[in-house]
């Protein structure tokens, strides 16, 4: 078998505090009975985040600003579904249609050619606020069969109602300013609500669940199944002021079992210092997670307060460095923690944003048909940055960048790979939708 090897080599030139980064082909050969490798090397670069807005440099070349990647695959996009009211997660069932989570509290089935069901019908009261209320929601690892599904809300409080409709989310959006002029302690005594993540079974006629169980109370982002059928849920911790509590369940990745119970072989256990449920710790707010279809490693975005956000590889018992380390900046100037991105005993991201923000909403490994130049690469969507970026990876190093979907003023919440490889991405603001991305029909095939 021949194979067409690859040789990167990056360079990295500092000027005025912003980096520049090149990737060089050195080599382009055919070899007799080789598989594909990719060698890429990374000199080391000693690491300050300074006072100020400039690019923070790299540790090692490579790690931010990639080069532009090669021109895109063609695609045409078109709204799939309108008329939805801040739609957060989607997940594709067995059977071609889409669950999707409106953030007021409702949850709705959407067939393969885009029409919207009635909300299903079971869900709990759910108070929420912005972009907060339902949010992810995922598929049993054995759906087609037992009919279960996860999915994270806000709990409204005991004793207060609420219908989960467009109306009371209006209602409580103009609450929450009330509720945010409380002390501490009024706050305290009076919760806004109880983040929750439950399970429950859908029907065979999709209009209603039941059985629902609470799994866990805490604050979660994304949720995903790894291999063994464990729960792995991103927590957050968003402030990084103070000593982080370990034992708590924010800014780390939890695993648990599917009844909430701490699985046997988590890594922190018979560590005092760190909860059992812990999978990794120091994170701020991950609003990204996808195991890698090639390695089985869960990769996680994690969003780093002013710019600084990053792409990392979960290893099992870990610390990602927040908020003693952090690429990013808080009030837009003032370096986070130690005012460096590497400390011993932390990991390190494989790539992170520099001074802009990326602001990750969710991640997708691509491995569809319908467009083969993307085949293995890595898709993010973006808030505050209002686009779509694609990563090029070679192994776990991103060698190519390129931004799709950068419409000014356009919020993009949440993107997947339909069944036959098309990719559909939520849009949450301005214009609440589901934006469908497919490959052009040949011309010889009109």
């Amino acid at each position: 078998m021949n194979a067409i090897i690859y040789l990167y080599t990056f360079t990295a030139n500092y000027e005025n505090g912003s980096e520049q980064l090149k990737l060089s082909k050195l080599i382009r050969r055919f070899i007799p009975g080789c598989l594909l490798s990719v060698v890429i090397t990374a000199p080391a670069f000693s690491q300050q985040v300074s006072e100020g807005n400039e690019a923070v440099p790299p540790t090692f070349a490579g790690q931010t600003r990639a080069p532009l990647a090669e021109k895109s695959a063609s695609f045409i996009v078109t709204d799939f579904v309108t008329g939805l009211n801040r739609p957060w997660a989607m997940v594709h069932m067995p059977n071609g249609k889409m669950l999707v989570t409106e953030v007021p509290g409702r949850l709705r089935i959407i067939t393969a050619d885009g029409k919207v069901s009635a909300p299903v019908k079971g869900m709990p009261a759910v108070r929420a606020w912005g972009s907060r209320g339902l949010n992810d929601v995922i598929l049993d690892p054995d759906f087609a069969n037992n009919r279960l599904l996860y999915f994270s809300y806000l709990a409204a409080p005991a004793g207060m109602d609420s219908d989960n409709s467009d109306e009371t989310y209006d209602r409580f959006n103009a609450e929450r300013g009330d509720w945010n002029n409380l002390s501490r302690e009024q706050k305290a005594a009076n919760p806004w609500g109880h983040w929750r993540i439950a399970s429950a079974r859908l029907s065979r006629d999709e209009r209603s669940i039941s059985d629902l169980k609470v799994v866990i109370e805490t604050e979660p982002s994304r949720m995903a199944f790894d291999k063994s059928g464990k729960l792995l849920i991103t927590t957050q911790r968003k402030s990084p002021m103070g000593e982080p509590d370990l034992k708590s369940t924010l800014g780390m990745v939890l695993r648990l079992n599917t009844d909430g119970s701490v699985p046997d072989d988590n890594p922190f256990i018979g560590n005092d210092d760190v909860n059992d449920m812990a999978y990794v710790v120091g994170l701020r707010n991950s609003n990204s997670l996808e195991m890698n279809p090639v390695t089985g490693e869960f990769w996680l975005a994690d969003q780093g307060g002013d710019a600084g956000d990053e792409v990392n590889v979960l290893v099992a018992g870990k610390d990602y460095g927040w908020p003693y380390v952090s690429y990013g900046r808080m009030g837009g100037t003032k370096p986070v923690g130690t005012g460096f991105a590497t400390k011993p005993g932390t990991e390190m991201p494989i790539y992170y944003w520099s001074p802009v923000s990326m602001a990750p909403s969710d991640m997708m490994f691509y491995t569809g048909d319908m467009f083969p130049q993307w085949k293995g690469n890595l898709f993010l969507t973006g808030l505050s940055s209002m686009h779509m970026s694609r990563l090029v990876l070679a192994g776990n190093h991103v060698v190519g960048e390129e931004r799709l979907l950068d419409e000014p003023g356009h919020r993009l919440r949440h993107v997947s790979q339909g069944p036959d490889g098309a990719i559909y991405v939520l849009e949450d603001m301005p214009d609440p939708r589901i934006l469908k991305l497919t490959a052009p029909i040949p011309a010889d095939q009109n």
